[in-house]
């Protein structure tokens, strides 16, 4: 699972850099939840995370939005990607979990202290 993590957690930094959501599809299952600290309504499914994530990163590359990315090892999960720390929203990252199939089920994004 470990190997997996990483892949993802790479691919999503991928998706985030190149501005393309199409990147992490793959490897999403159809019901796929995504919550954030800062999204008020946890996402639900594949497309409609998917739908967000388009409008994110079109949004981020109008605005030339630029994030560095690190793996860094968490508490709660083996393995995070954190984003830049001198973002806007003073440091934050993501976390994935998977299905019995290997497909990511849940996507958090949240703060450092939560990995």
């Amino acid at each position: 699972m470990e190997n997996q993590e990483l892949k993802v957690l790479t691919k999503l930094a991928e998706a985030y850099t190149d501005y393309d959501a199409s990147i992490i599809e793959p490897f999403l299952a159809d019901d796929v939840h995504y919550a954030s600290m800062w999204v008020f309504q946890e996402l639900t499914s594949k497309s409609e995370y998917i739908d967000y994530l388009k409008g994110k990163l079109a949004t981020m590359k109008a605005h030339h939005a630029v994030f560095d990315f690190e793996i860094v090892p968490g508490r709660m999960h083996k393995n995070a990607l954190l984003a830049s720390r001198d973002n806007p929203v003073g440091g934050c990252g993501f976390v994935v979990d998977f299905d019995e199939n290997n497909k990511v089920k849940m996507i958090n994004m949240t703060a450092p202290a939560f990995f």
